[in-house]
């Protein structure tokens, strides 16, 4: 979906105020309208005017447009900036989550002008379309649409179904397309990295005409972000005191499934346990990273039975040589 600058359509700057606004549009009407306009692409000309009038001109909504318009502005910049390090020509869209944090409240809209001929940007994010489409609309293709799914890195192990919610265009009972929430079960596979993106066809936004939907992507974050850089799984490993102190083999469920797992001899609590090639999956040719178990050493309670005599055997047997606030806890 096509991010529409309605300061840039109406040529003022993004603090103008309202009689700026206004003056800006009738100026554009007096050049544009189809009425004085005898040029074939005026009506086309004057659907944008008229669109980004009804925006800038109404305070609710253009306070809602100005927050996406700020995040716009940020990514551009920051696209531009990329593409220039990398010698590209710069290609911004809209961001992924560029309805994050986005409150209209107001009636849907049905425009100036009837709202016939404006872009499915306005109608995500104002409510619907003014007019049903007629019967004989020429079919084109929906929008595609762009979501962050974010997600626990034991989800890129082991695979898991999550929910997301996507705000779309689709046909109302009155036949005019109009903004709507769906929830949708997505399928993450297993190995999945950050900054990829699943496909899901037809899942965007609804077509015109009868024209084929949109696809809908979902580009994936960690809810950790330094794991991003990162395909190390940090876990934690709970052992009981003498599990800790004696050593050996013990068993821990972790998001890759039961894992068996070496305790060295006196293995203090916090020390990190590396099995290797147990984390997240890597692109084709690097070797997949290591999940890491944190040692925390769980304490029974004293008031489980027999648990109170235990600590009182062990401070009679080791309470004169260990001094747990010592630098090396034994003297």
């Amino acid at each position: 979906m096509r991010f529409e600058d309605y300061y840039r359509v109406m040529g003022v700057a993004a603090d103008a105020d309202a009689a700026a606004i206004k003056q800006a549009y009738r100026r554009h009407a007096r050049l544009l309208h189809p009425d004085l306009n005898p040029s074939a692409d005026a009506h086309a000309s004057m659907a944008r005017i008229n669109e980004a009038y009804d925006v800038l001109s109404d305070t609710q909504r253009r306070a809602a447009y100005d927050g996406v318009h700020r995040r716009h502005r940020t990514l551009q910049q920051a696209t531009a900036e990329a593409a220039a390090g990398a010698g590209k020509p710069a290609e911004p869209g809209l961001p992924g989550d560029w309805q994050q944090g986005f409150q209209y409240e107001g009636a849907p809209s049905t425009g100036r002008g009837g709202g016939e001929g404006f872009s499915d940007f306005f109608t995500s994010m104002f409510g619907r379309a003014a007019k049903p489409e007629p019967a004989d609309a020429k079919p084109e293709r929906g929008a595609d649409e762009h979501v962050k799914l974010v997600i626990d890195a034991s989800d890129a192990i082991a695979g898991a179904v999550r929910s997301v919610s996507v705000r779309s265009l689709a046909p109302d009972d009155q036949g005019s397309r109009a903004a709507v929430m769906r929830n949708l079960q997505v399928q993450i596979p297993k190995g999945v990295r950050a900054g990829q993106h699943i496909r899901l066809a037809g899942q965007g936004s609804a077509g015109r005409g009868g024209g084929a939907a949109g696809d809908l992507y979902l580009e994936i974050q960690f809810k950790d972000t330094a794991r991003e850089q990162s395909r190390d799984v940090l876990e934690p490993l709970p052992l009981a005191p003498w599990e800790a102190a004696l050593g050996g083999d013990v068993t821990t469920t972790t998001p890759a499934g039961e894992v068996s797992v070496t305790v060295p001899p006196d293995t203090p609590h916090g020390k990190r346990l590396r099995l290797k090639g147990r984390g997240l999956s890597a692109q084709s040719g690097e070797p997949a990273g290591d999940m890491v178990l944190q040692v925390e050493v769980k304490l029974p309670p004293s008031t489980l039975p027999g648990a109170r005599a235990a600590y009182e055997v062990m401070a009679a047997a080791v309470g004169r040589d260990f001094h747990p606030r010592a630098g090396g806890g034994t003297t």
